[in-house]
C-alpha cells in the first residue's frame, strides 16, 4: 500500500468569518510517499516481515518568524490545557494506585490484571506469543517482524526576526529580517525488529549547515555549522545505531565524525532570544490550597508494591567517538580572515553497566588549540601553539556493594598565553555587554502612583511571607503541625543502600605549565612561566563524607632577555644540604557531618559550635619567597601593556619592524668592508658556503641550523643552575681584509665588546660589537667606537677633517636618532667631528660649527657649546650643546671593562617649558627668532647663548597683552621672579609671575609659571590680598585663573592671604601653602557671615598649587526631575536647580541650624523644613505622584553638598508590615503624638519622618505594649503579649535591600525564618589558608645590588593553655618562662636519655614537659601545648546568606638592604611598654574581621561587624633608601606625553562645572549598609636621614630624586633635615549604621586619614636633628608617667601580688624613659656636631666610613665605650698621616691640581679628624647609655644581603653564599670588598672563625668579642700558593711557595684548617671551586663562580 500526500502545506492566516483574509506560509508544499507491506502469511510464512515500511521526503522546508513561533507556542499551550483532568482530585489518585498494584507479573516485564485471574484466567487463553513467554519456550527460528527504512532528502528551516506581515492577502517577510538557515541533508533512518526481541535501529545524517543569514553579515563569514573539509566526503557526520540481542543486552553506538563548529556568541546570543522572547507570556497562578494538599508524594502505606522482575536485564553498553571536531572561536567574523583560535581533539568512550558491575573507559588524545587565521580556502594558515596536545585518561569500575574506583591520568598541561589569543577571547565576549539605556520616562513610571496609602500586605507579595502562606497551607491540609520538631532539624546525610560502599578516585597528572608570551605577531617568546605539580591527590566517598587532599608545589620564573637566562619570581625553597625543591602547598578538603540538636541547646547554639559542611585547609609550611628585579618590572609593564591593549581591543603602539622575522639579524654599522664566516649553529643562505661579505650599512638576517627543542623552555627543572658559561655560545668570524685582520665573535647575552684592530698606518681602531635582543631577535651591530645622538628639532650633517682640512661629511642624524660614525672618520687625525644643522626643506643655510666636538681620551662626561653662524647671514646664529658620554664595556673576550664608547648627544641650549593655562610667545631679542608655545608644552630657544641673551616673553592674560625680559645666564637661581608689564586704560600695570630654572648635561630648562593659580566657583567677585597693600581682584565670570604671587619682601611668616567677598569684610588670613588640607573661610559683614571653601592641591608639576574657592554650600540636583529649593525663612525665593546639575547656595540665616524647604518645578507641595547643616539622608514626603523627594546632606570641612533625588525603592524610613490576624498597630514619631497613625491586620504602608528637624525615634504601640522606640537604624527583635491571654506577638526589624521593614506577626513560622536567614544558620564552606611566611626581594639587576626585602614572618612560639574546650594564648610575661624550661628540658634530654618532666620555673609557675600532654600545675591545673600562629592566615565562612572573613599577617618587616644604610630596618611593629604586654597575650599586627549578611533577594550587602586592627609601626627611613626605590620603579627619562595629559587636565580644572568641582558620590550607587565599622587608630614613629645607602659620585650632596617634593618644600621655603622618632598619632575611623557606596567609603576614610596626618606636620619641627630631638625625650617622660600609674591599676584587679610586681615594673619603666630619652636627645646633639665637623674634613670616604660606623648601633655600654676610643685613637692617626696620604690619592686621581686639592684636605684633617673623634666618642657613648635604659630589642634585618654574581643573573637566595659575602664585606673594614665571593667555612665549627676564599685569595678571618668586627688573621693570593687548596683527614691545607718569615721563630710553608664532619660537605664544594679559581689566576682567566 503506497500512502501520497501531495503539496501540504502549512500557513500562518487571518481568518474573517469562513474567509482566509491574510497567509503567510509556514511550511512550504512538500510531497510525502509512504510505502507500506504486510505479510498476510507470517503465521506460516517468515521470509518476509510481517510489517515493512519505507518512505521518502525530498524537501521539508519551514519559515519561521518571532511572531510565527509566538503564535505556534500560544496554541499549543492553549490546547494542551484543555481537556486536561485534575491529578490531584484524591478519587483518582486512588485508582491509580490500586491499578499499579493490582498488576500481576506475567513474565519479561508484562503485568496482569489480578481481576482476570479472580475471572478464571488460564495460560491457555493468551495469545499464541504470549504462552510461548508463560511456559518459558524458544521458537526454533528468528524471523523479522518489522523493518522500515524512511529517507529524507533535505530539511531547511529560516528563522526571521520580528513578525509577519499579514496587513495584505499574501502574506510577505522581509529578506532584512532573516536571521539564520540550518540544512540536514540525507536523513536516514532504518529499523529492524526481531521476533525473539533483539532489534537494530541505525540513524544517520549525512551533512548539517547552519549559515547566519542576516544581510548585514554577508560581507564576513556565514557559515558557522559545517562538516569540516579535512573529513571523507563519503563519511556520514553523525551515525547512530542501537542494538539488542535475545538477551536483552543493549549496545548504543554514536559517532560524530569531521564537525565543524565556528562560535559566534554574538549569533548565539540572537538565537536565544528569538526563543526566549518568542515564547508567549504566561498569567502567573496563585497556589491555591489544593496544590500545596499535594505537594509532599501520596502515601504509599498499605498499598502493596510492585513485584520486582525476576527476568535478566541485560548488560547494557554505550559507546561514543568524537572523531576531530573542530570548533573555532573568531575574533571579527564581519572579517573575511580574522584571527581565530582552533580547537581539536579525539574523544572515545564507552561504559558498560550490569546488574553488578558498571565500568567507564574514556580517552581524550591530542587536546589542543591553536591560533591561526581564518583561510576558507582551506590554505594552511600557519599555526602558534595556545594548548599543546594534552592527553587525558579516565578508567573507572565500581561493583554494586563494594569500593568504586576511579583513576584519570592526564599528561603535561602546557598552556600558552599571549596578547593576540587574549584579543580573540576579549572580543568574542565583547559582544555580549552590550547595556540597554533607560530612559527618564521608565526610570520615573516605576514610583507607585499611591506610595503614601496604606495597601493589603497581599498585594506586596513579600518573600518573607511566603514561607508563612507556604507552612500554613501545608499544615492545614495535611495536619502536619506548624511546630516543626528540633530533632528534624539537623539531619544526617541520606542513607546510600545499595550505592558503592567507598569511593575513591586518584588523579595522575604530570605538570601543568602556563607560559606568558611577549612580542609582536610572530615574533613571541615566553617571558613568564608558571608550573604547578600536582601529586599525592585522593579523593574519596564524594557522594556521601567527601575526603580530599593533594600536594602542590609551584615555581615561577620570567625570561631575562638582555641576558638570556630565566630568573626566578617564586623561588624554590631552600634545604640546605638537601636539593632545594619548589614552593609546596597542601590541600585538604572535608566534608563534615551535620550536628543533631539534642534539645538542650537552642538553633542558635547549635548553629555556633557545628562545623560548616566542607572545610577547605591550604597550608604551607614553606616561606612564599618573590624576587622582583628592576628587569621582570619591566618584563610586567610589557606583558600588562599588551595584555591591556587586547583585552580593551585597542590597537598596539608597539613599533617593532614588521619584516623582522630571522632570530639574528646581522648589521655592519662600522663604515668598513668586513667578510664573516657562520659558525656551524647557523644555517647558511642559498648558494653559499657560510662566508658572506657586508658592506657598509648592509644588514642580513640569520637562521639557526636545527630548531630549539621545545623542552628547553618547557620546564623549570635545573634552569637556574644554568650560568652563561654553561651555554653554548654562537660563533661568527669576522674578517676585516682592508686591515689584515681576524676576529672572533661569540654570540651569548645582551652586551657590548671592543675589538682592537691594528691599521697599516696610525693608531689602533676599535670596533664594538653591541648585541641587543627584542622580542627574542638578537641583533648584532657593528660600528666604531663613536655614536650621536640627537635631541634638536631638525636633522643634523656631520662632518670631519681630512689630512688638508678640508670638510668631509660621514652622515645625517635625525631628530630623536643614533647614528654609529664611520670608522674612518673618528679616526681621523683630528679626533674631531663638526655639525651643520639642515633646515626642513633640506636646505643648508647653515655653515659648520667653528669648533669640534671632542671625544678622544675622555674619562668622563664632557661639555662643551656650539656655535653655528648663518652662511648667508640672514638667520640668527644657532647654538648647541655637545654632551660626551663615556661608556665601558669589556675588552675582547675577556672580563675586563677596559674599553670605552662615547655617545655624542646634541641638544639646545636653554630649553622653554610653559606652565601656564594659556600660550606663550618666546623671542630672542635682537634676533629674528620667535616660537609660540602652547600649555604645557616645551620649546627650544635655538638662538639662546647663555649669558649674552635675553628672551622676551608675551602672553595674553585678562583680556590685556603683557611682556616681560629675562636675561640668560648659564648659572641662574633656581627660582625667580618675571615682571610683566602691560598697559590698562592708559595706566601701567604689573604681572609677577615665576621662572624656575634647572640645568641638566648643560642644557637651561626655564619653566615659566605661577607660584599660585586662584580658581572662582563661587559665582561672586573675589579679592585676594597679601600683606597690606598687594590687592588682586578676580571676577566670578572669569574663564581663567588668577595668577597670584607673593611679593619678594614676603618672609616665610608673612606668607598669608585674606579673602574679601564683594561686599563683604576681609576674612581672617590662612596660608595657601599647606597642600591636600580642605576647609572654610568666613567674611563677615552687618552681622552676617557667608562661608566660602577652600581647597589647595599640588599641580603635577610641583611648581603650582592650585586653590579653589567654591561656595560653601552647593544643591545638586541627581533626579529626573527639575527641583525648587529655598531657605526656610518668610520671604525667600525659590531657586532652580535643574536636572543633573548643581547651584551655588548663599544662605542668609546666621543660626548654627539652617533649615531649608524644597519642591518639585511645577507642583504647589512643598516640603516640610530639613537641616543642612548636619549630614544625614531623609526622605521628605509629599502627596502626588511623585512621593517625595530624598535629599542627602554631606557635611565636609570645606564643603556642604545638598543633593536631590527621586524616589528609589527603599529611601523611605520604614516599611511597617501588620502581619497579624487582629491586631492594630498605632505609630507615630517622637514628640509628635497629634500625627499619630494606624495600621489594622493585614495591612502595610510606607512611613517617613515627619520632622526631620527633631529626634528620629518611632513610638508604636499595640495590646499591652505601649510606647515602645526604635530608631529604625539597626536590626532588632522582640515579642510581647497583646492582653492577659496566650496571645503572643512578634516584632522584627530588618532590611530587604535597602528598605527598613518593621515587621509585627503572631506567627512563630515567620520568626523562626527570618532568624535563620541571619545568624542562626550553619556554615556551609570554610576556607582556611595558613602560610609560614612570604618574602619579597627587590633586586636593582642593572646595578646589580638588592635593594629591600619585605617580609611577613610567623609569630614566633606561643604557648596555649586550654579554656573552654579552646586553646587559648598565656600573658607575654608566662610565654617566655615556659618556652625557657621547655629549651632546658630538651637540653636534659639530649645529655641523658630521662629528665624529670616536671620542672618549677618560678615561684607562679609549675609544668609538666613530660606527660601527654603537656600541663600546667601552677598557678592552676590546665592543659597546655607549644604552639605559633601562622604569618598569614585567612579564614572564609560562607553559608546561604553570611560571608565571614578573618585575616591575621603576624610579623611584618621592610629592611633596607643597601650597605651603608642609616636605618637597616624601615618598617617594623613598635612592641608595647612591657608593663602592657606582660600583662596581654601576642596580638598580631594587622587583624580584619568582616561579618557580610547578604539575600537572594537584594544585591545590597549588610557589613554587620567590619573592624580592623593595626599596630602601632616604626618606619625608619633613609634618602639613599628612597634613591634607590624610586631607581627602581622609575622607567628610566620621565614620560613627557604623560605629564602634558596630567597638565591639560588640571587646565581643565578652570573650565569645569560647579557640578563636577563639587561631585561627590551619592545614594544613585549601589549602597550596602555597616552596623559596625571601625579602623584602629593609627600610630607611626618616623624617623628620617639625609644619608645612607651606597655614595653617589664626587662632592655632591644626594638629593631625593622626586622633584616634586624638592620643588614643593623650596617654594614653601622649608629646609629638610634628619628627623628622630616624631610620633604621628592618628584617631580611629568608626561609622555605625549607616549606608555607604564603595566609593564614599574610599572618599571618607582617605580624608578621615589624610586630613589628620596633615594637621599632625607640624611634629616635624620638633623633630629636627639639629636640635637633639627634644620631642622624644619629652614623649619619654610623659610614657613613663603613664606606666607609673597605668599598670599598678592593672595589676590591683589580679591581687596584691601582681600590683606589687606592676609598681616595680612601672618604676624600673619611667628610669628606661627618663634615661634613655636623655640620653638620645644628647647623642643625637652629638652626632650632628660630629657630622657637621666631620664635613669640614672635606673627606668623602672619611665621612662615608665615618657613617658606616655609627649606624652600626653599639649593644651595650661596654660597646659604645669601645668604639668611641676607637674612633677617637683613629681620628688622631688619621688626622697625622692624612697631611702625606691624601696629596698621594689625590694626584693619582687627578693628577697635579688633585694634588693640591689633597694638601689641603690633609691639612684640614689634622685638626678637624681629632675633634671629630672626640665628638664621636661623645655620641657613641650616650648611645650605649640608651641601649641600657632600652626596655625593647634593637630590630635586626631578617637576612643578609643577597649575593649576586658578576655575571648580572639573578639566581635563587642563598642563606649561606649571603652571609659568606657579608663576611667578605666586613673583613678589615672592606679592604677585600672587590674580590668575587667564592665560598667559606667554619673552622673547627666556631662560626667566629672563618675560612673565606676569593677569585684572588684565601683568607682566615676572626670576629672580635668587643667591637665584632672581621679581623684578617692570614691572606694568601693564589700567586704565593705552590697549589691549590687540598681536603684532608683533618681539614683543609694551603701549601705556600715559600716558607714565611716570622718576627720570631721559623716561620711556616703553609695552613691548616681543621673542619668537623658536619662541614665537610660544604668545604669539599669549596675546595672544587678553589681548584677552578687557582687554575684560572695561573692562567691569567678571570672566571666568576661556576
Amino acid at each position: 500500500m503506497t500512502v501520497e500526500l501531495t503539496l501540504m502545506k502549512v500557513s500562518r492566516a487571518v481568518v474573517d468569518g469562513v474567509s482566509v483574509k491574510s497567509e503567510c506560509l509556514i511550511l512550504a508544499p512538500v510531497t510525502l510517499q509512504v510505502n507500506l507491506a504486510r505479510n498476510l502469511s507470517s503465521a506460516w510464512y517468515k521470509g518476509h516481515p510481517d510489517v515493512e515500511i519505507s518512505g521518502k521526503l525530498c524537501n521539508f522546508s519551514i519559515l519561521l518568524s518571532q511572531g510565527d513561533y509566538r503564535t505556534l507556542m500560544l496554541m499549543l499551550s492553549e490546547n494542551l490545557q484543555e481537556g486536561t483532568e485534575d491529578p490531584s482530585r484524591p478519587d483518582q489518585v486512588k485508582d491509580a494506585v490500586i491499578e499499579a498494584s493490582e498488576a500481576v507479573l506475567l513474565g519479561s516485564g508484562q503485568y496482569l490484571h489480578p481481576s482476570s485471574a479472580e475471572r478464571g484466567f488460564k495460560s491457555d487463553s493468551l495469545k499464541p506469543e504470549q504462552q510461548t513467554v508463560a511456559k518459558a519456550s524458544t521458537h526454533p527460528a528468528v524471523y523479522t517482524t518489522l523493518k522500515a527504512n524512511f529517507v529524507i532528502e533535505r530539511i531547511e528551516l529560516e528563522l526571521f526576526t520580528g513578525e509577519s506581515d499579514l496587513s495584505g492577502s499574501c502574506g510577505l517577510r522581509e529578506g532584512s529580517k532573516s536571521l539564520a538557515k540550518l540544512q540536514f541533508h540525507v536523513v536516514t533512518i532504518m529499523a529492524d525488529m526481531r521476533s525473539d526481541q533483539s532489534m537494530t535501529a541505525v540513524v544517520s545524517l549525512s551533512t548539517c549547515h547552519l549559515n547566519d543569514s542576516r544581510p548585514s553579515r554577508q560581507a564576513g563569514i556565514t557559515r558557522l555549522i559545517s562538516q569540516s573539509k579535512n573529513m571523507n566526503d563519503k563519511s556520514n557526520m553523525a551515525n547512530l545505531k542501537y542494538e539488542q540481542d535475545s538477551r536483552l543486552n543493549k549496545n548504543l553506538t554514536m559517532e560524530v565524525n569531521g564537525l565543524y563548529v565556528l562560535v559566534c556568541l554574538e549569533h548565539l546570543m540572537k538565537l536565544s532570544d528569538f526563543f526566549v522572547k518568542g515564547l508567549p507570556e504566561t498569567k502567573p497562578q496563585a497556589a491555591s490550597e489544593d496544590t500545596y494538599k499535594q505537594d509532599a508524594s501520596p502515601s504509599t502505606e498499605g498499598v502493596p508494591q510492585m513485584p520486582p522482575s525476576t527476568g535478566s536485564v541485560g548488560e547494557m553498553k554505550i559507546e561514543f567517538s568524537l572523531n576531530h571536531p573542530e570548533v573555532v572561536l573568531v575574533e571579527d567574523a564581519m572579517k573575511p580572515n580574522p584571527n581565530t583560535l582552533v580547537l581539536d581533539l579525539q574523544l572515545d568512550f564507552m561504559m558498560t553497566s550490569s546488574p553488578t558491575l558498571q565500568t567507564m573507559n574514556g580517552a581524550i588524545k591530542g587536546l589542543s588549540v591553536v591560533s591561526c587565521i581564518h583561510q576558507p580556502d582551506g590554505k594552511d594558515p600557519g599555526r602558534t601553539q595556545i594548548l599543546s596536545p594534552l592527553n587525558i585518561r579516565l578508567k573507572s569500575k565500581a561493583p554494586v556493594g563494594k569500593t568504586q574506583f576511579i583513576e584519570v591520568s592526564l599528561s603535561d598541561f602546557i598552556f600558552t598565553v599571549s596578547a593576540s589569543s587574549l584579543r580573540i577571547i576579549t572580543s568574542t565576549l565583547s559582544s555580549l555587554s552590550v547595556q540597554e539605556e533607560v530612559s527618564t520616562e521608565d526610570e520615573l513610571s516605576k514610583i507607585p502612583k499611591d506610595l503614601w496609602t496604606v495597601k493589603p500586605t497581599k498585594d506586596f507579595q513579600f518573600w518573607f511571607l511566603k514561607h508563612s502562606e507556604t507552612v500554613g497551607i501545608r499544615a492545614e491540609g495535611s495536619g502536619i503541625s506548624k511546630e516543626t520538631p528540633r530533632s528534624e532539624k539537623f539531619k544526617p546525610p541520606a542513607s546510600t543502600d545499595g550505592a558503592f560502599q567507598d569511593q575513591q578516585l586518584v588523579l595522575k597528572s604530570s605538570r601543568i605549565i602556563v607560559k606568558l608570551m611577549g612580542g609582536v605577531d610572530k615574533r613571541t617568546i615566553p617571558f613568564i612561566i608558571a608550573e604547578l605539580n600536582l601529586s599525592n591527590v585522593d579523593v574519596r566517598d564524594w557522594s556521601s563524607k567527601l575526603s580530599a587532599s593533594c600536594q602542590m608545589a609551584l615555581e615561577v620564573a620570567y625570561f631575562n632577555e638582555k641576558l638570556a637566562a630565566w630568573e626566578p619570581l617564586i623561588e624554590p625553597a631552600e634545604l640546605g644540604d638537601q636539593k632545594d625543591r619548589p614552593w609546596q602547598l597542601n590541600v585538604k578538603v572535608m566534608q563534615n557531618p551535620q550536628i543533631v540538636s539534642d534539645g538542650e541547646m537552642s538553633d542558635s547554639e547549635t548553629s555556633a559550635v557545628a562545623p560548616p559542611l566542607r572545610s577547605i585547609a591550604i597550608v604551607s609550611s614553606d616561606i612564599l619567597e618573590v624576587t622582583v628585579t628592576k628587569t621582570a618590572l619591566d618584563v610586567f609593564q610589557s606583558l600588562g601593556k599588551s595584555f591591556s591593549e587586547a583585552y580593551h581591543l585597542t590597537e598596539s603602539l608597539s613599533s617593532v619592524r614588521e619584516d623582522l622575522e630571522a632570530p639574528y639579524l646581522l648589521k655592519n654599522e662600522s663604515g668598513i668592508y668586513i667578510t664573516v664566516r657562520l659558525g656551524d649553529e647557523f644555517k647558511f643562505p642559498p648558494k653559499s658556503d657560510g662566508t658572506l661579505t657586508l658592506n657598509p650599512g648592509q644588514s642580513i638576517q640569520l637562521f639557526d641550523r636545527s630548531k630549539v627543542p621545545e623542552k628547553s623552555i618547557v620546564g623549570l627543572e635545573n634552569i637556574y643552575n644554568d650560568s652563561l658559561t654553561d651555554l653554548k655560545a654562537k660563533i661568527i668570524f669576522m674578517m676585516f681584509e682592508d686591515l689584515g685582520e681576524r676576529r672572533t665573535l661569540r654570540i651569548m647575552k645582551a652586551e657590548k665588546r671592543s675589538y682592537s684592530l691594528t691599521p697599516r698606518t696610525g693608531a689602533p681602531w676599535q670596533v664594538i660589537a653591541q648585541l641587543d635582543t627584542v622580542y627574542g631577535c638578537k641583533i648584532i651591530t657593528l660600528r666604531s667606537a663613536v655614536q650621536v645622538h640627537n635631541t634638536l628639532p631638525f636633522p643634523v650633517e656631520i662632518y670631519y677633517k681630512l689630512s688638508n682640512d678640508a670638510m668631509a661629511r660621514c652622515g645625517q642624524v635625525e631628530p630623536s636618532d643614533t647614528i654609529s660614525l664611520p670608522c674612518d672618520a673618528v679616526y681621523a687625525e683630528s679626533n674631531e667631528v663638526y655639525l651643520k644643522p639642515v633646515e626642513n626643506n633640506g636646505s643648508g643655510s647653515y655653515s659648520e660649527t667653528e669648533d669640534g666636538c671632542y671625544w678622544k681620551d675622555l674619562s668622563k662626561e664632557f661639555i662643551q657649546r656650539l656655535e653655528c653662524q648663518s652662511s648667508n647671514g640672514e638667520k640668527p646664529a644657532l647654538y648647541i650643546v655637545s654632551k660626551v658620554t663615556v661608556e665601558n664595556v669589556y675588552h675582547e673576550d675577556t672580563a675586563e671593562f677596559s674599553a670605552r664608547t662615547y655617545l655624542i648627544n646634541l641638544l639646545p641650549t636653554v630649553i622653554f617649558r610653559n606652565l601656564l593655562p594659556l600660550p606663550v610667545v618666546c623671542k630672542i631679542e635682537e634676533t629674528s627668532f620667535m616660537v609660540t608655545i602652547e600649555p604645557g608644552e616645551k620649546a627650544p630657544l635655538l638662538s639662546a647663548n647663555p649669558d649674552a641673551s635675553a628672551v622676551a616673553v608675551t602672553l595674553f592674560y585678562q583680556s590685556s597683552d603683557w611682556t616681560g625680559r629675562h636675561w640668560i645666564e648659564s648659572k641662574p637661581s633656581t627660582l625667580t621672579v618675571l615682571t610683566f608689564d602691560s598697559i590698562i586704560n592708559g595706566d601701567r600695570a604689573t604681572l609677577d609671575l615665576s621662572l624656575h630654572a634647572e640645568t641638566s648635561s648643560g642644557c637651561l630648562q626655564l619653566s615659566l609659571h605661577s607660584p599660585y593659580w586662584m580658581i572662582n566657583k563661587t559665582g561672586h567677585d573675589l579679592k585676594y590680598k597679601a600683606g597690606d597693600d598687594y590687592v588682586v581682584e578676580h571676577r566670578a565670570d572669569g574663564d581663567e585663573p588668577v595668577f597670584f604671587l607673593y611679593k619678594k619682601s614676603s618672609s616665610a611668616a608673612a606668607k598669608k592671604a585674606s579673602l574679601k567677598l564683594e561686599e563683604y569684610n576681609w576674612s581672617e588670613k590662612f596660608s595657601l601653602d599647606t597642600v591636600g588640607s580642605v576647609g572654610s573661610i568666613a567674611c563677615q559683614c552687618n552681622g552676617q557671615s557667608s562661608t566660602v571653601g577652600v581647597k589647595i592641591e599640588l599641580s603635577s608639576t610641583g611648581l603650582t598649587k592650585i586653590i579653589t574657592f567654591t561656595p560653601y554650600f552647593v544643591v545638586a540636583n541627581e533626579s529626573k526631575l527639575g527641583i525648587n529649593f529655598k531657605e526656610y525663612l518668610p520671604g525667600t525665593v525659590w531657586n532652580k536647580v535643574p536636572p543633573g546639575e548643581s547651584v551655588a547656595f548663599w544662605p542668609v540665616q546666621t543660626g548654627a541650624e539652617k533649615q531649608m524647604v524644597a519642591c518639585i518645578v511645577d507642583t504647589a507641595l512643598e516640603t516640610v523644613p530639613f537641616l543642612i547643616t548636619e549630614s544625614h539622608t531623609t526622605f521628605l514626603q509629599l502627596y502626588h505622584d511623585f512621593g517625595g523627594i530624598n535629599v542627602e546632606c554631606q557635611v565636609m570641612e570645606g564643603l556642604v553638598t545638598i543633593t536631590f533625588q527621586h524616589y528609589h525603592p527603599g529611601f523611605t524610613s520604614v516599611l511597617l508590615v501588620n502581619h497579624t490576624h487582629s491586631h492594630a498597630i498605632d505609630y507615630h514619631q517622637v514628640y509628635r503624638e497629634e500625627t499619630s497613625l494606624s495600621l489594622c491586620a493585614g495591612q502595610s504602608a510606607f512611613y517617613t519622618w515627619q520632622d526631620p528637624c527633631i529626634d528620629r525615634e518611632l513610638i508604636w504601640s499595640c495590646g499591652k505594649e505601649k510606647g515602645h522606640k526604635d530608631e529604625l537604624i539597626k536590626d532588632g527583635k522582640g515579642e510581647f503579649f497583646v492582653d492577659d491571654g496566650d496571645n503572643k506577638l512578634y516584632w522584627i526589624s530588618f532590611l530587604d535591600g535597602m528598605q527598613r521593614i518593621l515587621l509585627f506577626t503572631d506567627d512563630s513560622a515567620v520568626r523562626d525564618f527570618l532568624q535563620k536567614t541571619g545568624s542562626m544558620e550553619t556554615i556551609d564552606q570554610e576556607i582556611v589558608l595558613s602560610l609560614q611566611g612570604f618574602g619579597v626581594s627587590l633586586v636593582n639587576n642593572l646595578i646589580p645590588k638588592e635593594v629591600a626585602y619585605f617580609a611577613i614572618r610567623n609569630s614566633g612560639v606561643i604557648w596555649e593553655q586550654k579554656k573552654r574546650k579552646r586553646f587559648r594564648a598565656v600573658k607575654t610575661k608566662y610565654n617566655g618562662v615556659l618556652e625557657n624550661g621547655y629549651q632546658d628540658y630538651l637540653t636534659e634530654i639530649a645529655a641523658s636519655s630521662k629528665s624529670p618532666g616536671r620542672k618549677q620555673l618560678d615561684v607562679k609557675l609549675e609544668a609538666d614537659y613530660g606527660s601527654d600532654p603537656m600541663a600546667l600545675f601552677k598557678p592552676k591545673e590546665v592543659k597546655i601545648r607549644r604552639s605559633f600562629e601562622y604569618g598569614i592566615w585567612l579564614q572564609y565562612r560562607t553559608s546561604q546568606h553570611q560571608t565571614q572573613l578573618h585575616l591575621k599577617i603576624h610579623r611584618l618587616q621592610l629592611d633596607n638592604q643597601l650597605t651603608g644604610a642609616v636605618f637597616p630596618t624601615v618598617l617594623a611593629p613598635v612592641p608595647p611598654p612591657k608593663s602592657v604586654a606582660a600583662d596581654s597575650v601576642p596580638k598580631p599586627f594587622t587583624e580584619l574581621c568582616v561579618m557580610i549578611q547578604k539575600s537572594e533577594h537584594s544585591d545590597v550587602k549588610q557589613f554587620k561587624y567590619c573592624k580592623l586592627l593595626v599596630q602601632a609601626m616604626a618606619v625608619k627611613v633613609d634618602q639613599g633608601f628612597l634613591n634607590a626605590i624610586i631607581s627602581l620603579f622609575s622607567s628610566g627619562a620621565a614620560d613627557e606625553a604623560q605629564q602634558l595629559v596630567a597638565f591639560r587636565q588640571e587646565c581643565n580644572l578652570v573650565n569645569r562645572s560647579l557640578t563636577l568641582s563639587t561631585s561627590s558620590t551619592s545614594a544613585s550607587n549601589i549602597k550596602h549598609f555597616y552596623d559596625i565599622l571601625h579602623f584602629s587608630p593609627l600610630k607611626v614613629h618616623l624617623s628620617f636621614s639625609l644619608y645612607g645607602g651606597d655614595e653617589v659620585d664626587g662632592e655632591q650632596k644626594p638629593q631625593i630624586q622626586w622633584n616634586i617634593m624638592n620643588l614643593f618644600l623650596q617654594s614653601v621655603g622649608i629646609v629638610l633635615t634628619d628627623i628622630q622618632d616624631v610620633v604621628f598619632k592618628l584617631a580611629f575611623f568608626e561609622r555605625n549604621y549607616t549606608f555607604y557606596s564603595q566609593s564614599q567609603l574610599n572618599q571618607e576614610i582617605i580624608r578621615h586619614y589624610s586630613q589628620q596626618a596633615i594637621k599632625q606636620m607640624y611634629v616635624l619641627v620638633l623633630g629636627l636633628d639639629v636640635l637633639g630631638n627634644p620631642f622624644g625625650l619629652i614623649r619619654g617622660l610623659g610614657e613613663g608617667i603613664e606606666d607609673l600609674f597605668y599598670e599598678p591599676y592593672q595589676g590591683l584587679i589580679q591581687g596584691p601580688e601582681e600590683f606589687a610586681e606592676g609598681l616595680a615594673i612601672g618604676v624600673k619603666s619611667l628610669f628606661g624613659h627618663a634615661v634613655g630619652g636623655a640620653a638620645g636627645a644628647m647623642s643625637r646633639i652629638t652626632g650632628t656636631l660630629g657630622k657637621g665637623i666631620a664635613t669640614l674634613t672635606l673627606d668623602e670616604e672619611y665621612q662615608k666610613k665615618r657613617r658606616e660606623a655609627l649606624n652600626k648601633r653599639p649593644a651595650d655600654l661596654k660597646e659604645g665605650l669601645a668604639r668611641g676610643g676607637k674612633g677617637l685613637v683613629m681620628g688622631v692617626v688619621h688626622g697625622v698621616t692624612g697631611v702625606v696620604t691624601q696629596p698621594m690619592e689625590g694626584a693619582k686621581k687627578e693628577g697635579v691640581g688633585g694634588f693640591f686639592k689633597g694638601v689641603g684636605k690633609g691639612l684640614v684633617g689634622v685638626f678637624t679628624r681629632p675633634v671629630s673623634g672626640v665628638v664621636d666618642f661623645a655620641s657613641s657613648s650616650f648611645e650605649g647609655i640608651r641601649r641600657v635604659a632600652d626596655l625593647s630589642d634593637e630590630v635586626q634585618r631578617l637576612r643578609p644581603i643577597r649575593f649576586i654574581n658578576p655575571d648580572g643573573i639573578i639566581r635563587p637566595f642563598r642563606l649561606r653564599e649571603a652571609e659568606g659575602h657579608q663576611i667578605l664585606l666586613e673583613v678589615e673594614k672592606g679592604r677585600f670588598a672587590s674580590d668575587l665571593y667564592l665560598g667559606h667555612v667554619a673552622a673547627s665549627g666556631n662560626v667566629r672563625h672563618i675560612f673565606l676564599a676569593t677569585d684572588k685569595r684565601v683568607i682566615f678571618t676572626t670576629r672580635g668579642d668587643i667591637l665584632g668586627h672581621w679581623d684578617s688573621e692570614w691572606e694568601y693570593p693564589w700567586s704565593l700558593l705552590r697549589e691549590a687548596p687540598s681536603l684532608s683527614p683533618k681539614g683543609i691545607q694551603v701549601i705556600l711557595k715559600e716558607k714565611q718569615k716570622k718576627l720570631f721563630g721559623s716561620g711556616s710553608i703553609g695552613k691548616a684548617v681543621a673542619i668537623l664532619e658536619k662541614d665537610r660537605r660544604e668545604a669539599e664544594a669549596l675546595i672544587s671551586r678553589m681548584r677552578i679559581a687557582f687554575q684560572a689566576s695561573v692562567s691569567h682567566i678571570i672566571v666568576g663562580k661556576s
